[in-house]
Parts: C-alpha cells; sequence; structure tokens
C-alpha cells in the first residue's frame, strides 16, 4: 500500500526528548516499511525515518527560537494542506492527533484514519457528524468508552523493549515523568513520596503554550524542589530518561483526569520499574494491579503501596509489556485496519 502519516510540527519524528505520539508514529512508519508498504511522512524536516520526509519547516517549532505560537499554528495548517492537496496518491492516509487532517479529508476521496492520542468527546462527537472521510482509531478501550463508541477500533500503543534499559536493581529514589501541568498529578507526587518517606525526581518541562503550567509550578512544585528530596529535570533526552526510569524503585503516577493510554507509564514497566498510580483512563488496562504496580485510590493508599513495591518483580514489569503491547502487534493492527478502510469505501 502507499501510505502517507502525518503528525504535528511541533515535535520531529522521533522526537529529541518528550513526545509519545511521535514516538509511536516511527515505530509504526519503521514497522510499515518493513513490511513492504510505500511509506510517506508529512512533518518537520528534522524528522529521521526510513521514509520520504516532506515538510514545511525544517526544524520543528518547539526546537526553534524564532518560532512564534501564531508562527506554529500557520505551519501546523500548512504541514496538512500540503498533504491534503495531494492526498489521491495515496491508499491510505493515516493522520495523528492534534493535526487539522479532519477540517483537510474533504479535499480527496482517500481515506483517513485518525489515531487519537488524546481527545475530547465534544470534538469526537463533531468529527463523527461533519467529516464522514475520517475514522477515528482510540489508543484504549477506556478511551472508547470515554467517547461513547465503545465500538470504535482499538490500537493499543506499541513498546519497543529491546530499545528500554532494564534496571533489575534499583536506587532509593522514585520518579514521575510528565508535563508540568495539574493533570499529570505532580504536586500530588510530591505529597505522596514526602508521606512516603521517599525521594522523588520530576522529569517534564514548563509547557509555554498552556498558561496554567507555569503558575502551577510556581506555586505547587517548585517550591518544594531542594535538590535532595525533591529533585527537578527539566529536559533530558529520551535514553536518559528511560535509563533513569530503571534506576528507580517505583514510578509514581498519581493522574488526575482520565488517561488515553499512559505511554510513559508502559515504558517504566519495560524498564523494570513497577507503578502505583490511581484506576483513571487506561490505567487498568495497562497497569496489572499487585503484578506490575498497584492501583490505589487515595494518596495515603498510595504512600502505603510504596512500602510494599518490593514485591513486585521487575522481570514480571517487563515481560507483561513484552506480552501485551509489542511494536509488531500495532503495526499489525494498523495494517489490518487499513485494508478494512479501503475495503469499505
Amino acid at each position: 500500500m502507499e501510505i502517507a502519516q502525518i503528525t504535528s510540527t511541533y515535535l520531529s519524528v522521533p522526537p529529541k526528548s518528550h513526545g509519545g505520539t511521535e514516538l509511536m508514529v516511527y515505530h509504526l512508519i519503521e514497522g510499515l516499511v518493513r513490511r513492504g508498504h510505500k511509506v510517506e511522512l508529512f512533518a518537520s524536516g528534522d524528522s529521521r525515518v526510513s521514509a520520504k520526509v516532506n515538510s514545511v519547516v525544517d526544524v520543528a517549532t518547539s526546537y526553534d527560537e524564532g518560532a512564534t505560537f501564531y508562527i506554529d499554528k500557520e505551519m501546523e495548517a500548512r504541514n496538512t494542506f500540503n498533504l491534503y492537496r495531494q492526498g489521491q496518491r495515496f491508499d491510505i492516509i493515516h493522520a495523528h492527533w492534534p493535526t487539522l487532517a479532519p477540517y483537510f479529508s474533504g479535499f480527496t476521496d482517500t481515506p483517513t484514519v485518525l489515531t487519537y492520542a488524546y481527545i475530547e468527546r465534544p470534538l469526537h462527537e463533531y468529527y463523527r457528524a461533519t467529516f464522514p472521510n475520517v475514522n477515528p482509531v482510540c489508543v484504549s478501550k477506556s478511551q472508547a468508552r470515554m467517547l461513547g463508541e465503545e465500538g470504535l477500533p482499538v490500537v493499543y500503543n506499541g513498546i519497543d523493549v529491546s530499545n528500554v534499559p532494564f534496571g533489575l536493581e534499583p536506587e532509593d529514589f522514585l520518579v514521575i515523568v510528565g508535563r508540568i501541568v495539574p493533570n499529570k498529578g505532580i504536586a500530588d507526587a510530591i505529597r505522596i513520596a514526602a508521606a512516603a518517606g521517599e525521594r522523588l525526581v520530576i522529569v517534564g518541562a514548563v509547557t509555554p503554550y498552556l498558561p496554567w503550567s507555569q503558575r502551577y509550578y510556581d506555586e505547587e512544585v517548585e517550591p518544594f524542589v531542594d535538590g535532595d528530596r525533591v529533585r527537578h529535570v527539566h529536559h533530558l533526552p529520551n535514553r536518559e530518561v528511560l535509563e533513569l526510569i530503571g534506576r528507580a524503585k517505583a514510578f509514581l503516577f498519581p493522574l488526575q483526569w482520565e488517561e488515553p493510554f499512559g505511554l510513559a507509564v508502559a515504558e517504566a514497566m519495560a524498564a523494570g520499574t513497577p507503578v502505583v498510580t490511581y484506576p483513571k483512563g487506561a490505567m487498568p488496562e495497562v497497569v496489572i494491579d499487585g503484578e506490575t504496580g498497584f492501583l490505589v485510590e487515595t494518596e495515603a493508599e498510595a504512600a502505603r503501596a510504596l512500602g510494599r513495591i518490593g514485591e513486585i518483580d521487575r522481570r514480571r514489569c517487563r515481560r507483561s509489556v513484552e506480552e501485551r503491547f509489542p511494536i509488531e502487534g500495532m503495526v499489525a493492527a494498523y495494517e489490518k485496519l487499513y485494508g478494512h478502510v479501503c475495503r469499505d469505501r
């Protein structure tokens, strides 16, 4: 098949540091190319994949100090337009939210598959009512339920376990990885770690695109960062983040929203690190309670669970990810879905 993949121009494929969607797109493209498909990627020009890259920006806008908010939005639209004006060249277009693909999908008869890395139900319902050429895909069963359509296709993200360093002998600290925003539970993690008497390392950036991110950091996170009991690392290359996670005794993830999948959680388990989290969103699908971590309801329960973290077999955490979220499983599922969509058309 001739397949177009399109993702945001905000981050490169693969990403230089954070960027779960972009990492999934990278693995998907590499897998499709291995299976003999002709793939083209529409993304930033600094993307590095085994396929032709079509770009409207030389460098991803998040890495470009000269890129303003307005230029970022302009380039997102131009990137999508650049694909759909030549959409007839492809058998299928695979877009990854939050690209503007639905709004251009009427430019061509080529069907669009749209993976919901994250989306709110009203927006999904608008897409369904307005863009008949768009075929949505969820990243977990819980996401499909949240959107009110349990029959939507579900393709779990794949984890390249071979690229995740395994840590069998953990050091004496906890870790949390995520953007510095309230729904990631960063401040909650600080309180839980303190209640459990544990050190905590936070890895995550304050994002300029969410105005409340800086305020949240200034008021609820930064006052507790002392470089000892609580450390904060703003940016790390992805490989170094994985190495850090693999050295931690537990991955603490007291999320405050319905997480669609939780790539960082799956990567933590691949590194052998058990997860303590709340049963929100896809967490019960990703974390096996009592086997790869603990699902808890309150901060007090989370602190107590950390005292039992030694009960979890770190080798089992890694095997669980290998068995349930393989890269080739994700690629095969999308390949099968492309065939269904094309036949239905």
